[in-house]
């Protein structure tokens, strides 16, 4: 609640950012639930090694959304410095530093989105369509992301931008082939 607050507050530095990194702690928590799950129900069918990799899954999912909260708290505190630069130079510069938390999260994202996807794909049970929605959420996260990498870098020849881009791409692949199932 608290983050959803600071977003909507005028007077808060938090904002799309922040959102992007939510939305792909979101998707890392059902890839956590649903990796889990998942593993539960091949194992039960005598699929072992196929259940430690869901695991597997599940584990990395929640490094990773840890680390997309980290990125939020990171992203507040980069645009605050954005907001309070007084000159152009201070201002440019700090644009550059507040574009690393949004690459951090475009990267996880595409990271949750492929795990997500390699879930959804790997049994139809109820809580299948979970793991498609974090597929979404990861993708719409990646993307977003990746559009402030470039709106912060815009004008510079800066490799983090092209980084967004592709991860953003890594992200929206494994939604687009999910697709016709949900």
């Amino acid at each position: 609640m608290e983050w959803l607050d600071a977003i909507a507050a005028r007077d808060q530095a938090a904002a799309a950012g922040v959102g992007c990194a939510l939305a792909c702690a979101t998707a890392a928590a059902l890839v956590e639930l649903t990796g889990n799950l998942a593993a539960d129900r091949v194992e039960a069918a005598g699929g072992r090694d196929h259940a430690v990799a869901l695991r597997a899954l599940g584990t990395r999912a929640g490094e990773l959304r840890a680390a997309a909260l980290r990125a939020a708290d990171d992203d507040a505190r980069a645009y605050a410095a954005v907001t309070e630069a007084a000159e152009k130079a201070e201002r440019a510069a700090a644009l550059g530093r507040a574009s690393d938390p949004p690459l951090a999260i475009a990267e996880a994202a595409a990271e949750v989105g492929a795990a997500a996807a390699e879930i959804a794909a790997a049994g139809t049970w109820p809580f299948t369509p979970d793991a498609i929605v974090a597929c979404e959420l990861a993708a719409a996260a990646a993307r977003g992301a990746a559009g402030l990498v470039a709106a912060n870098l815009s004008g510079s020849n800066d490799p983090r931008a092209e980084r967004a881009r592709d991860a953003a791409a890594r992200a929206v692949a494994p939604r687009d082939r999910l697709a016709p199932r949900g």
